[in-house]
């Protein structure tokens, strides 16, 4: 029996005359493009770049690889270079009025976040905590914490605590006392969300942690308020025992 898709001098004849159609040609299957080299770099680990890098320097990879990993070399150690050189603080350090014109005012194009706090002071003492947290989390900022009597002479307690932000020399933002803080129940998070809205630092977080905590708050009274209740009308059914006897 004729196979019409049998490539064959006679089905050649065939479809030249117009009695067979014409065969049917099967696309060629296109191959994904290979991955470009800086994304096979990318995926590796810095031992194994490490590696790389020594068979660069043993002259046992040459041509076009050897360019584009000495390339690359050269733009890695950049950024770490770079890198290495904003995350200069990552802790909180003490400053006086003495010492206010080195570490605030001449800091340069740096943010430099200051907490005007009292030692024995309970707030103070909270923001201390929270200070410390941002500041090994964001290295790159200058975070200061100084005692309210060595910076303000006769600062009021009730400014207690404050926070101020600087940068150039310019006072940028201020927040003064426990309201304009957060509250006592101020957390990290919601002092990381206030400076990134202000542009001090870049943080991770997507949603406003303080309504997070307002939900919570509010949850946690409901269930307070409907326990209450209950034990009001236990009360209640109590005493209408007692009214029967």
């Amino acid at each position: 029996m004729l196979n019409p898709n049998e490539d064959t001098e006679w089905n050649d004849i065939l479809r030249q005359k117009g009695i067979l159609p014409p065969k049917k040609i099967e696309p060629e299957e296109e191959l994904p493009p290979p991955p470009d080299s800086k994304s096979i770099l990318d995926k590796l680990t810095s031992d194994e770049l490490d590696e790389k890098f020594d068979l660069l320097e043993d002259g046992e990879i040459d041509g076009e690889e050897a360019r584009f990993l000495e390339e690359y070399r050269r733009k890695r150690i950049g950024m770490m270079q770079e890198m290495a050189s904003k995350a200069r603080f990552g802790s909180v350090r003490e400053v006086t009025k003495a010492d206010w014109i080195t570490e605030v005012t001449n800091a340069g194009d740096t943010f430099v976040v200051i907490h005007v706090g009292e030692k024995g002071h309970g707030l103070c003492s909270l923001i201390d905590q929270h200070f410390r947290k941002l500041a090994q989390k964001f290295p790159t900022v200058k975070f200061l914490r100084g005692e309210a009597s060595l910076c303000i002479p006769n600062y009021p307690t009730s400014n207690l605590p404050s926070i101020l932000i600087y940068k150039s020399g310019d006072l940028k933002e201020q927040s003064i006392g426990p309201e304009a803080i957060g509250g006592n129940m101020v957390t990290s998070k919601e002092l990381e969300w206030h400076l990134a809205k202000l542009g001090v630092l870049e943080s991770k977080l997507t949603k406003d942690p303080s309504k997070r905590m307002n939900i919570k708050l509010a949850h946690s009274n409901r269930i307070k308020h409907i326990v209450s209740g209950s034990s009001d009308n236990d009360e209640t059914d109590d005493d209408d025992d007692d009214d029967d006897d």
